[in-house]
């Protein structure tokens, strides 16, 4: 019983920092987190036209990106930063999106969650066993 009581103090503990550590990790992410729209820039388009924001590529998402020099001048509909995807598929960067970082830590505090239960439960019927 006293592996188990052990066990079950490690789980309570490990659980309890999950569920602790992911709040900051999560609203960090959300504060860097920007309404991207990537754009295939056409250079040939660009010196005809004379518009470098090019083709967009499926629909604005919030994105974590990095680089600075990704992003294109001006702005796009309601506020949207534009990235150049031509610029992110040279230099290797994949952006990060937001939805991406809440559906790993929401599955984290769900395994974190079910951990506290069982460890809490099973320090709950370890006690009780040991005081009979």
């Amino acid at each position: 019983m006293r592996i188990l009581r052990a066990l079950s103090v490690l789980v309570v503990i490990v659980s309890a920092v999950a569920l602790s550590a992911t709040v900051p990790i999560l609203s960090s992410y959300q504060g860097r987190a920007e309404m991207i729209q990537r754009m295939r820039v056409d250079a040939s388009a660009d010196a005809l036209f004379g518009d470098p924001s090019g083709t967009p590529l499926g629909s604005p998402q919030k994105m974590i990106i990095g680089d600075p020099k990704a992003f294109l001048p001006g702005t796009g509909d309601g506020g949207v930063k534009l990235v150049s995807e031509n610029y992110l598929t040279q230099h290797k960067i994949y952006p990060l999106q937001l939805r991406t970082v809440e559906f790993i830590i929401g599955n984290v505090w769900l395994g974190a969650g079910i951990g506290l239960v069982i460890g809490l439960l099973a320090l709950w019927f370890t006690g009780r066993k040991q005081k009979r």
